[in-house]
């Protein structure tokens, strides 16, 4: 009898400390709060100096204005085809070949070849 009674108590102490088994209505009453898994919207940018923030607006317009397919500065002129269209006017070659990338160094930066 004792040893029953001993082991009800140790079994119910030890089922206390087992975590609950999560189930539906748990889960979905974790997750239903307000906070839940959204992003949270960053705060606003402090406006500070009003010219500074001014300056700030119109660079950010003046770069959103500029042509996206505007050229690099440092970005090689292209180089013109020989003619124009499939037939070659020198030759009357319908097909050839035209301007030889390599010779003409369109493929060759600094010694460093690309695009092949």
């Amino acid at each position: 009898m004792l040893t029953t009674t001993l082991r009800s108590a140790t079994s119910t102490a030890v089922m206390a400390r087992i975590a609950p088994v999560a189930t539906a209505a748990t889960i979905a009453k974790r997750f239903s709060s307000n906070k839940g898994f959204r992003p949270q919207a960053p705060a606003p940018m402090p406006l500070g100096d009003p010219k500074e923030q001014a300056e700030f607006e119109r660079l950010v317009r003046e770069f959103n204005e500029a042509p996206a397919t505007a050229d690099h500065p440092d970005a090689r002129a292209p180089v013109l085809p020989e003619f124009e269209g499939d037939t070659n006017p020198a030759t009357g070659e319908i097909g050839g070949p035209k301007r030889e990338p390599v010779r003409y160094g369109e493929w060759s930066f600094g010694g460093k070849v690309v695009d092949f």
